[in-house]
C-alpha cells in the first residue's frame, strides 16, 4: 500500500494492469488486501475505456489511492476525497485537478455500482458521496490558496498573514457560477513550472512530467 500522501508506484499500477481474477475466485471472499486490485481490474475492464486517454492514468491512480482508504473511513467519499486532494496539493501539477474533476462523475457512478459487489467477507458500499460542484469548490479553494502561496514563496515574512487574504481575494476570479475556469487557473499557474519530487520512481516522474505539459 503506498504512503499516505504519495500516489502507488508505477510498478503497483503494473502489478494491479496485470493483475487477473478468474471466475472461481470472483465467488470467493476476497482479503481486504486486496480490494484496491479487485477495484482497479473492474475499473480496467468496465470504464476506462471511456476516459479519455490523457487522463486514464490520472483516475486509475486516484481510485488506487481512494481504494486504499475506502474500509478506514467505511465508504465515506466525503471523508477520503477532500482531505486526500489538500495532502496531495503540493505534488501533482495543477492539470492533474482538473482531469479528476472533469471525469470525478464517471468514477463515483463506477465505485457505487461495483463497491458492493465486491466479494469482501463484509461488504461495503458507498456510504456518503462527493457532486462535482462539490469537488470543483474545493479544487478551486486548493487552487486559489496554491497561487497565493506561490506568489509569497520568497517572502516568508508575509505568508502566513497574507496567503489566506489573497486566496480569498483569488477565488472568484477562478470559481463563479458554481463552475472552475481553467483558462484562469491556467494563467495564475502556469508562469510557475511544476517540480517532480527527486524520490519518486520513474513511471511516476514520467506521469506528472507529462501531465504538467498538457494544456
Amino acid at each position: 500500500m503506498p504512503k499516505q500522501g504519495h500516489f502507488a508506484k508505477s510498478s503497483r499500477v503494473k502489478q494491479v494492469n496485470n493483475f487477473k481474477v478468474k471466475r472461481r475466485q470472483q465467488e470467493q471472499a476476497i482479503d481486504a488486501d486486496q480490494l484496491t486490485d479487485f477495484l482497479v481490474v473492474r475499473y480496467a475492464l468496465t470504464i476506462k475505456r471511456r476516459v479519455p486517454v490523457a487522463a486514464q492514468e490520472t483516475i486509475q491512480r486516484l481510485l488506487i489511492e481512494v481504494s486504499d482508504r475506502l474500509l478506514k473511513a467505511d465508504g465515506d467519499l466525503q471523508k477520503i476525497l477532500p482531505a486526500l486532494l489538500t495532502d496531495i496539493n503540493s505534488r501533482v501539477p495543477w492539470q492533474f485537478f482538473k482531469q479528476v474533476v472533469e471525469e470525478w462523475a464517471t468514477l463515483q457512478r463506477f465505485l457505487q455500482k461495483e463497491l458492493p459487489a465486491v466479494p469482501l467477507e463484509q461488504r461495503l458500499r458507498v456510504t456518503a458521496t462527493v457532486s462535482t460542484t462539490e469537488l470543483s469548490k474545493r479544487v478551486a479553494e486548493l487552487m486559489a490558496t496554491r497561487a497565493a502561496a506561490i506568489t509569497f514563496l520568497n517572502q516568508p515574512q508575509l505568508a502566513k498573514t497574507m496567503t489566506a487574504q489573497t486566496a480569498r481575494r483569488l477565488l472568484p476570479t477562478i470559481y463563479h457560477d458554481d463552475r472552475l475556469d481553467w483558462e484562469k487557473v491556467r494563467a495564475l499557474l502556469a508562469p510557475f513550472s511544476f517540480k517532480v519530487d527527486d524520490q519518486l520512481d520513474a513511471g511516476t516522474k514520467e506521469w506528472l512530467l507529462a501531465l504538467s505539459k498538457l494544456k
